[in-house]
């Protein structure tokens, strides 16, 4: 790509690299973060174990038939899968709020890029507009 740019003026090369190069590569660094997003928060992951019990506690039932013993573990094994339900989905609407803003950013990001030569223009102009009548 760079030896496309070698062989124009320093203006089309700038327009080139601003307008192709450079917003490539501001779109491959948003999904990468993306992607990390995702990954770091193991939206998928957690979305497969919802219902899983939490850190993997659980407690055996034992032998025999001992009506407190199979209450209690019960009990202590429905427990630990509402808590892994509450912390997971706490941790997945977190991600996913995460991948949003990401989303958002990027899009602002991407935005500005484009339309900074107008901008840098524009406050170029009005600088030595309002210099000029001061």
């Amino acid at each position: 790509m760079w030896k496309v740019v070698e062989k124009r003026n320093i203006f089309s090369s700038w327009i080139l690299w601003h307008y192709v190069v450079a917003l490539k590569e501001i779109y491959q660094r948003w999904r990468d973060f993306l992607r990390f997003s995702l990954d770091y928060f193991s939206i998928p992951f957690l979305l497969k174990t919802i219902f899983s019990p939490w850190r993997k506690y659980k407690v055996s039932y034992g032998k025999g038939f001992d009506i407190a013993k199979i209450l209690e573990a019960f009990g202590f094994n429905a427990f630990s899968r509402l808590l892994g339900v509450v912390i997971r989905t706490t941790v997945i609407f977190i991600g996913l709020l995460t991948e949003i803003l990401i989303v958002f950013f990027g899009i602002f990001i991407i935005f500005s890029w484009i339309l900074l030569p107008l901008i840098t223009f524009l406050g170029l102009f009005l600088s030595l507009q309002w210099l000029t009548f001061n």
